[in-house]
């Protein structure tokens, strides 16, 4: 099992390490144009101009790491494809570990992935913003928020919870991913069709279960839209919702197990 998640990790790093690299150095430039020395290359008429361009560049870095987002999972899918549901899944299958740790594998390396996506969000912002006069401003802000509304805005605990949100959220829709490809794969024809048609289907009755499960659990807007009320509505709504994400990434286990074990049509 150790093994096959080391390979796992080794095969998708060789396609993914670059781009944490580049959205490293984008971070850079970007606290770069946004510091006081950039600015301080225009005159004070168009002093505007350098404020525009970092915060145009601010915006492109944004993109960047969701499009990076998006290419982490988009491999993620990529490999599992290539290791289990092509003729190299054949040889998968033959190694000497049970269907459901083979799914397990892939899923843990989902996982890790998610949190360096989540450490990479953080460790952007910090280099962005951290020591400028920008962080200090919202660090203001919020305090003085807390204050206006008399309630004590516990950041770090705010950040971690939408961070373990984060997390589990991607790595959810990851292992859907997985379930839509061995639904597809059971396909004898049109198995792109498939895997859309099943994708959308499971992804909305997800969506309505998970609507079901929130409102059973207590997740409602609350009813005085104060700091207070719209914080501890997040702080909980997170909470919540992270635990329905890990109740789903385990039955898309399953059920991609059972279908690798008993239904697979690889070809």
């Amino acid at each position: 099992m150790l093994k096959l998640l080391y390979y796992d990790m080794k095969a998708t790093i060789k396609r993914s390490w670059c781009y944490f690299i580049v959205i490293t150095l984008l971070a850079f430039l970007v606290r770069f144009l946004l510091s006081d020395a950039f600015i301080s290359f225009f005159t004070d008429i168009n002093f505007i101009y350098g404020i525009v361009i970092g915060v145009v560049a601010g915006g492109f870095l944004a993109a960047m790491g969701v499009l990076v987002v998006l290419i982490i999972i988009v491999y993620q899918t990529q490999w599992f494809d290539e290791n289990i549901l092509s003729a190299q899944g054949q040889l998968t299958n033959m190694l000497p570990v049970k269907s459901h740790q083979i799914i397990l594998s892939k899923i843990i390396t989902s996982l890790i992935w998610s949190i360096l996506l989540g450490i990479m969000a953080i460790g952007v912002v910090c280099i962005v913003l951290v020591g400028t006069d920008y962080f200090k401003t919202l660090a203001e802000s919020v305090v003085e928020i807390g204050i206006n509304n008399h309630v004590n805005i516990n950041l770090p605990k705010f950040i971690t919870f939408a961070g373990i949100y984060f997390i589990t959220g991607i790595t959810s829709f990851i292992c859907l991913c997985f379930l839509s490809q061995m639904i597809g794969q059971m396909s004898a024809y049109l198995k792109n069709t498939v895997v859309l048609l099943s994708f959308v289907f499971i992804f909305a009755l997800s969506l309505f279960i998970e609507y079901i499960a929130a409102v059973l659990m207590g997740i409602t807007l609350p009813t005085a839209l104060d700091m207070n009320g719209i914080l501890n509505f997040c702080v909980q709504a997170m909470s919540k919702l992270t635990i329905l994400n890990v109740c789903a990434i385990v039955i898309y286990w399953i059920l991609s197990s059972v279908i690798l074990k008993k239904h697979l049509n690889v070809v």
